[in-house]
C-alpha cells in the first residue's frame, strides 16, 4: 500500500476521491480503492473530503434556483415546503347520516343553514 511519502495525488484521484465523498463513501472504502492508508487519503485530498458534499449541495441549490427563475411552479412548491414550511392541506367531504355531503368542521346547524341557501 501506497504511504504518504511515495503516493503522489494526480488528476484523476481527486475527481475519484470528490466523486465517492459526494457519493456518501466512508473514507476508508475510498482509500481502500486508491490502495493507500486512510492518513494518507486524508493528508492529499484534505479539500475534496471537506467540501465535496457543500459543493454538491451548492450545484443542486444552482439548478433549483435556475429553475425558479425559469417559473417552475414543481421548484416553487418544493421551496416553499422545505425552506418555508409551507404544507399542502386538502378539504375532504364527510357524507351525513341522511347521505348529503357537509364539510367537515361544520355544525350540522350551519350546514342546513347552507343547504337552504343554495336551495332557494
Amino acid at each position: 500500500m501506497a504511504q504518504g511519502k511515495t503516493y503522489k495525488p494526480n488528476d484523476e484521484d481527486r475527481l475519484f476521491v470528490e466523486r465517492a465523498v459526494k457519493a456518501g463513501s466512508r473514507i476508508n472504502d475510498i482509500a481502500d480503492c486508491l490502495n493507500i492508508t486512510d492518513d494518507t487519503l486524508r493528508k492529499h485530498f484534505k479539500y475534496e473530503i471537506f467540501t465535496a458534499r457543500e459543493r454538491l449541495k451548492a450545484s443542486a441549490i444552482g439548478v433549483l434556483d435556475d429553475s425558479l427563475t425559469d417559473g417552475s411552479l414543481d421548484a416553487a412548491k418544493y421551496v416553499l415546503s422545505r425552506v418555508a414550511g409551507w404544507t399542502e392541506k386538502t378539504a375532504h367531504d364527510h357524507t351525513s347520516s341522511d347521505g348529503s355531503m357537509t364539510p367537515r368542521d361544520v355544525s350540522p346547524e350551519i350546514a342546513a343553514a347552507i343547504a337552504a341557501k343554495l336551495t332557494e
